[in-house]
């Protein structure tokens, strides 16, 4: 990435679509769920169902099978962002070696703490994403930027929502695995267990460890990181957006995540304040579009104190 030369530079392609990639597209949840580019607004999603179509062979082989056509709209949010930085903060510690002599030059922060800095705000706003993918909510207290699937699954009776949630604890918590798994639905069950995903919040995961260790107490001995993360053969994505008490199972691909990528990487800017007075201060500048949907409700088990 090419080092801040003048006083407004705008980095684009390569270096910015890094930028952009790393904030949009990385985190547990984002890595494993379907991805939708390209959304300026909204898009229509469309499902088919043909029903049961197989019928004895013969002569004459009569017209089976019915086929619904159905559609989920996925709407993105917008989202900006605008860091200020003052180069007089750095001044006084080691960046100052990369910064021009005299206290009136036009300063500019060195081209290694830019990368660092751009790689710092692609960090954040990929963990600010990470939890609104699950816990957004537009009418909460505090409001959030836009809605995630929690509240979505809620809202719709489709969802198979597993009967009266316990809070969970590491003496519960296998139990309550075993309640779930129960309530897959067949059609799901069908894919296999490498199509289906537990999502588990990173309070009930650590439970689950800690029963684990209990009923093995030689577990203690092994870095817990090296050991696949299943139960009953199903796969767990660890997703720290997620509430506390919180666990979803199901196909990956019917999780939806959108966003416009393609034009989102052209502006990433880092800019010098233009204001009077302000000499010293740039900012690091941009926005994207992002935002949650899912396709079968009836496809979805969802555990949590809020179902």
């Amino acid at each position: 990435m090419a080092g801040l030369v003048d006083n407004s530079v705008t980095y684009t392609g390569k270096d910015a679509e890094g930028f952009y990639s790393k904030a949009l597209l990385t985190g547990n949840t984002k890595d494993v769920i379907r991805k939708v580019p390209n959304v300026k607004t909204k898009i229509k999603l469309g499902s088919l169902d043909l029903g049961n179509i197989l019928q004895p062979d013969g002569c004459s082989v009569d017209e089976s099978g019915t086929y619904t056509l159905g559609q989920k709209t996925l709407e993105v949010c917008d989202f900006a962002f605008n860091v200020p930085m003052c180069e007089k903060d750095f001044e006084g510690n080691y960046l100052s070696e990369g910064l021009k002599p005299g206290s009136n030059q036009d300063q500019n922060f060195p081209s290694t703490f830019v990368d660092y800095l751009f790689n710092l705000v692609a960090e954040v706003i990929s963990k600010e994403l990470e939890a609104l993918i699950w816990s957004g909510d537009t009418a909460g207290s505090p409001a959030s930027l836009c809605d995630g699937f929690i509240k979505k699954f809620l809202a719709d009776s489709d969802v198979v929502d597993v009967a009266t949630p316990l809070t969970l604890t590491d003496s519960n918590i296998v139990g309550e695995l075993k309640r779930i798994t129960k309530a897959i639905p067949k059609a799901v069950k069908n894919k296999g267990k490498e199509a289906v995903k537990i999502f588990m919040s990173i309070e009930a995961f650590d439970l689950y460890e800690d029963a684990l260790i209990t009923a093995n107490p030689a577990l203690y001995a092994f870095d817990m990181s090296e050991i696949k993360k299943k139960f009953k053969g199903y796969e767990i994505i660890v997703s720290p957006g997620m509430p506390d008490n919180t666990i979803v199972v199901c196909d990956p691909m019917n999780l939806w995540y959108g966003f416009d990528l393609m034009d989102d990487e052209k502006q990433v800017e880092f800019i010098k304040n233009p204001l009077a007075g302000q000499g010293k201060k740039s900012n690091i500048t941009g926005s994207l579009k992002w935002g949650v949907q899912y396709g079968e409700g009836t496809e979805i088990v969802l555990y949590g104190t809020g179902s």
